[in-house]
């Protein structure tokens, strides 16, 4: 392992089901609307907070700070397409959560509230709880692709219980980032 990881902390998504189900909304996606990258099921989650490059003494600051929090299991519902920035000009294209995304939103302000201890800053744009389906290279057709979008907003997924959070390890290749886990918090 080299001294320096590209990490994030997520909340995975493990259940093939819901998995399986976002697959069949990813391929209703207008693929002559936009060039893009369709996500592989694998490789979608909840993105909680993204360290970027960080050292391995810096990984086990961040273990030992996140340990005390403690997670009251919740379920969340995967549902509603979405898009950042806009619908006519998306980069990036998700899914997100319809049932107790508040909850994700307390998950989110513990953990940083719990970093400030250690250095870090909190983050300035609001957060949404989303999962990255799709990243929009360039779009072709603005009004389709917005309409596409539009038709997508009430799929849903299915429910999943919430009852700990990763930190991860990206390794970015030619064909995409590789995900490993380093550790959880339950």
């Amino acid at each position: 392992m080299t001294d320096v990881v590209r990490a994030f902390l997520s909340i995975d998504i493990e259940d093939q089901a819901i998995l399986s189900k976002i697959q069949v909304i990813q391929e209703k996606l207008d693929l002559t609307a936009a060039k893009m990258k369709v996500v592989k099921p694998k490789d979608i989650h909840f993105t909680l907070r993204f360290f970027g490059d960080t050292p391995q003494h810096r990984l086990d600051q961040i273990k030992t700070c996140l340990e005390r929090i403690e997670i009251m299991p919740f379920e969340i519902e995967i549902a509603g397409v979405g898009s950042f920035p806009n619908k006519r000009k998306p980069r990036i294209i998700w899914i997100g959560v319809t049932k107790n995304a508040s909850e994700v939103l307390k998950l989110k302000n513990g953990i940083d509230s719990s970093l400030v201890e250690i250095g870090y800053q909190l983050e300035k744009r609001e957060y949404t709880p989303h999962a990255t389906i799709a990243r929009v290279r360039f779009v072709k057709d603005s009004k389709r692709i917005a309409d596409n979008l539009e038709y997508l907003v009430n799929e849903a997924a299915g429910t999943m219980p919430v009852t700990k959070f990763k930190m991860m390890k990206s390794t970015l290749t030619s064909s995409g980032p590789i995900y490993e886990t380093l550790w959880e918090i339950y």
